[in-house]
């Protein structure tokens, strides 16, 4: 399988290896190359979609793949607005486009200015060299 490397212009991360790119008034949420790297294969995607407003670090989806689990938390404050239409019949394009057309679903944030808890792609990049150092 092709792995692109291609990532999405305004992205920024969480230490939990979401990304979200917001992009106006919307927000693309997906999963970190760095926490797929050495998965083969999505077996399914269980969705706990909420409704309305929902809390920075709820739970929205988790991701299955043979040997192990990856949830997939709301990022910031947000309203869920839907998935990744391109996923159906084709969830391997998470792994094929981590950080792009592999997005998982999308949302409305909340608060537009406030982007505290996430980190831009170069301090993501700092965390996962402690992390591999480790």
């Amino acid at each position: 399988m092709k792995i692109s490397t291609i990532s999405r212009p305004r992205i920024n991360f969480t230490y939990n290896h979401e990304w979200i790119d917001l992009n106006g008034s919307v927000g693309f949420v997906g999963v970190s190359a760095y926490r797929l790297k050495g998965i083969k294969n999505i077996v399914n995607i269980i969705w706990h979609t909420p409704k309305g407003i929902i809390d920075k670090g709820t739970l929205i989806a988790e991701i299955h793949a043979a040997d192990q689990v990856i949830p997939i938390h709301a990022p910031l404050g947000c309203k869920y607005l839907g998935q990744n239409q391109k996923l159906s019949g084709n969830l391997n394009l998470i792994l094929e486009s981590p950080q792009d057309n592999g997005w998982i679903f999308f949302v409305t944030p909340m608060k537009f200015h406030n982007q505290d808890p996430l980190l831009s792609p170069e301090n993501y990049q700092k965390l996962i060299r402690t992390k591999v150092a480790n």
